[in-house]
């Protein structure tokens, strides 16, 4: 009797290690699946990428204003994360110095890396005025303030620049 009940909690204990050994490889393995992952989505630039504007032939200078942007820094393993503010972009560009552009012309924005989405808002001496998905719709003519509002993977960015569209 003492042998079956010997025997019995010998399998016992063996079932119990053979079955806390897979869980530990188990855990082990997602654990590199989930850093890997991480790595792979995450930002690997530690400030936003810079972007060219260019309507027709003229390449158009743009200003980085405010962003919000977050990096997977290799040297220390960690997701870091950058908040910077900036002016509005009333106060960094001057309306009255926008470059006379026409639309007609083809635009192409083009960025160093290419976001996930944008939006191009328009706006006047203080406020927004309008919002658009591509430079093909915008509607309004004049002296505009335009700021091109880029996503990442949960980081944002925004450009701006002074135009006179005609």
């Amino acid at each position: 009797m003492y042998t079956l009940i010997r025997m019995g909690f010998s399998l016992m204990m063996l079932f119990t290690l053979i079955g806390c050994s897979n869980v530990e490889e188990d855990t082990s393995k997602k654990s590199t699946n989930e850093k890997n992952n991480i790595i792979s989505m995450s930002n690997n630039e530690e400030k936003p990428p810079s972007i060219k504007l260019k309507i027709g032939e003229d390449e158009i200078k743009t200003y980085r204003g405010t962003y919000s942007w977050s990096y997977y820094d290799k040297s220390t393993g960690q997701r870091v994360a950058v908040e910077a503010d900036h002016a509005p972009p009333t106060e960094m560009v001057n309306i009255e110095q926008g470059v006379r552009v026409n639309l007609i012309e083809p635009v192409k924005l083009d960025f160093e890396k290419e976001p996930t989405q944008y939006e191009i808002r328009v706006w006047d001496n203080k406020n927004v005025i309008a919002t658009y998905n591509t430079f093909e719709e915008i509607k309004e003519k004049g002296k505009y303030i335009f700021e091109i509002v880029g996503t990442w993977e949960g980081s944002t960015a925004t450009y701006v620049v002074a135009l006179d569209i005609q």
